[in-house]
């Protein structure tokens, strides 16, 4: 992405000075010259400004305000040339698509610079869209964060496993906040990543759900404290009201919370206080503080500065001050429906790895577009400071997410048919129509998912192994779930037939295209032969591509030493994987032409050798032990019941399974 660096500068303290025309200030804009400018505005005419803008003075003076304080932010950015110069220039380097977001960080630290709604500025003349809102124009998409210098970029390290923390807060004497809708929207966000089935019990799924998101109810600062020492939540999402922290001297704005102790019933607490319960050290590490990723306010005021007479800033700032990367939260009151949507729109895409400033930049569209009788779109403010290698550190969360969403969605389509094998063992047929609207609702979470993961291709060619392995993987799945949703496989359609088929030879294409960009994917290989051979032995499978006979002994020798060489030099975890290799791979050796001629060897014995080790070196219900087991079933649940010299290798596949003692409630079915 594009960024764009803007820092403004004062001589003097952070606080304790006022708006005035008189005072100069510096912009220093990437390599330009430092230019000097001045704020239009005595310190009382923008104060005056930000209380219509709070929704406090009436809808007509609001209306005024927002058009004559956007054109002031507006000839503000225009007293900038180096800033006009490097907008243009971005603009004219390359088309305008949605992945041509330009990112403008503005670095202030003077708590009068941060009064300012620069969100809320029109493009003066120079500027992309010229007489359009800044932040809303589409000829070249901005996204506006802010930022202080003592945070250093270093620190974040964007999660690759997300875990949300919600705390909602409504103490007497306060307005209902819309605690319902901003669980539902966080519930939906995380449904990608749950494995969740319609027999698990009440207990089951909450154990699930709170895998990923964790809520505190009627939130008091000890149980946010307490959450945040040993909950290792990435996200925090808070919803409390925005409370004035008036004193004889000053005006700051804090959250308001539930407390047993107050007599009203709640305590408002700062920002600098809410940072140091968020930043808490863990209870299992006491010198190793607490860092969410991201916070997110929903609340009035979160990034309002108040007065700028005592040492202080708004929430947000407060929070970004102590080294929170990312905060977003609102400098003007936010509607409850702005609220939601914010919600919605972040939390969707932030859990996917997606880039969050261009969920900011449609975000501000959104709410523009949803709610015409306010200004949520301006109201919206980031704190953001990103690593050099943020880019690369979002594709990896992406893939890894991806992932995750794949394994949740196989998981899904695994008990599913778990349930229904045991219903066929036990000849139960009267549940098919819940079996076929589970398996749908699994097949397409997986669709959707695996579309995620190959939109990550182009971007990301590093990782371009991997992902062909896990698509690959996830193909042969999709057959597997296309084979059980036929009643009787002999009797079933040719055109259904080919379509499972298809998806193993597409499985079979990615394998090797794993395979050829990694080496070091043994696994990938294996795979590869087993469905070549599946495929080569299904007569009349049209249009199947097969090898030569020689060509398969070749493979198979090269999978062997391959698979040897690497557990010489492996740890114990690696070479357990590697023996389950082993194991599939001398279970398929009897379908190998001319093998038997060269290696006259025992390999069903071998075999269950291999799998032995696996268990030796692993112990019992290990994730080895699952995922082997559920490699070997294959062969006698479904791949024996297509191919004909597949179903000669049940005997072996079962003493594989005997050799692998787990939990049947981790066995896939």
């Amino acid at each position: 992405m594009r960024t764009i660096t803007l820092e403004l500068l004062r001589h003097g303290p952070a606080h304790n000075q006022l708006l005035s025309p008189l005072t100069d200030y510096l912009a220093l804009c990437e390599n330009h010259s430092a230019v000097s400018f001045q704020i239009p505005s005595e310190h009382n005419q923008m104060m005056y400004r930000l209380r219509a803008l709070s929704y406090i003075l009436s809808q007509e003076s609001r209306g005024f305000q927002l058009s004559d304080t956007a054109r002031m932010m507006g000839d503000l950015f225009a007293k900038i040339p180096g800033l006009t110069a490097n907008l243009n220039r971005h603009c004219t380097d390359t088309q305008n698509t949605a992945d041509n977001v330009t990112h403008l960080r503005l670095i202030l630290s003077s708590s009068e610079l941060a009064l300012l709604p620069f969100e809320l500025a029109l493009a003066p003349s120079g500027f992309p869209g010229a007489g359009q809102y800044l932040s809303l124009q589409p000829q070249a998409p901005i996204c506006i964060t802010r930022e202080t210098r003592r945070v250093p970029e270093e620190c974040l390290i964007w999660p690759k496993r997300p875990k949300i923390l919600f705390v909602f807060a409504s103490p007497p004497g306060l307005e209902a906040v819309p605690a319902q809708a901003h669980l539902l929207a966080l519930r939906q966000a995380i449904t990608p990543w749950l494995a969740l089935a319609d027999d698990m019990s009440s207990e089951e799924r909450a154990r699930v759900v709170a895998e990923h998101l964790g809520v505190i109810s009627n939130a008091s600062v000890q149980a946010l404290e307490q959450a945040c020492a040993s909950g290792n939540y990435t996200h925090i999402h808070i919803l409390a009201h925005g409370v004035s922290l008036d004193t004889e001297y000053d005006q700051r704005f804090g959250l308001a919370f539930h407390s047993d102790n107050a007599e009203n019933g709640r305590e408002v607490v700062s920002g600098e206080r809410l940072a140091t319960i968020l930043r808490t050290p863990h209870q299992s590490e006491p010198g190793n503080f607490n860092r969410p990723a991201v916070v997110t306010l929903a609340s009035c005021n979160g990034g309002n500065v108040g007065s700028v007479a005592g040492v202080g800033a708004s929430i947000a700032h407060a929070l970004h001050d102590a080294g929170i990367p990312m905060v977003i939260a609102s400098q003007f009151p936010l509607s409850f429906g702005g609220s939601v949507t914010m919600v919605q729109d972040l939390y969707s895409g932030l859990l996917w790895g997606e880039d969050p400033r261009k969920l900011l930049v449609g975000l501000r569209r959104r709410l523009h577009s949803f709610f015409q009788e306010t200004h949520d779109w301006a109201s919206i403010t980031a704190y953001t400071s990103l690593p050099p290698d943020f880019d690369q550190q979002l594709l990896e969360a992406s893939i890894a997410q991806a992932n995750r969403a794949i394994d949740a969605a196989l998981r899904n389509a695994d008990r599913v048919l778990h349930m229904y094998m045991a219903q066929s063992r036990r000849a139960e047929r009267n549940t098919a129509g819940v079996f076929a609207d589970n398996l749908n609702a699994a097949k397409k979470q997986i669709v959707n998912a695996k579309q995620r993961l190959l939109s990550l291709i182009d971007s990301n060619p590093d990782q371009e192994a991997q992902i062909q392995g896990q698509l690959a993987s996830t193909q042969k799945r999709e057959a597997q779930l296309r084979f059980h949703a036929l009643s009787d496989w002999h009797n079933a359609s040719e055109e259904d037939k080919n379509q499972v088929l298809h998806d193993l030879d597409l499985a079979r294409e990615r394998y090797w295209k794993a395979d050829q960009l990694d080496k070091d994917s043994v696994w990938a290989q294996v795979q590869y032969l087993s469905l070549t051979l599946l495929l080569s032995s299904v007569p009349d499978a049209t249009p199947i591509k097969t090898v030569a006979p020689h060509d398969l002994l070749a493979f198979w020798l090269m999978a062997e030493v391959r698979i040897k060489n690497a557990i010489t030099s492996q740890e114990n975890n690696s070479r357990a994987w590697s023996y389950g290799y082993l194991a599939e791979l001398y279970l398929m050796a009897p379908l190998i032409p001319q093998l038997s001629e060269i290696r006259p060897d025992d390999f069903p014995t071998k075999a269950i050798e291999a799998a032995q080790m696996v268990s030796s070196l692993m112990g019992r219900d290990s994730i080895h032990i699952y995922s082997t087991r559920r490699q070997i079933q294959r062969y006698i649940d479904w791949l024996g019941v297509i191919s004909d010299d597949f179903r000669q290798l049940e005997a072996t596949a079962r003493e594989i399974i005997s050799a692998l003692p787990g939990s049947e409630k981790l066995a896939p079915y």
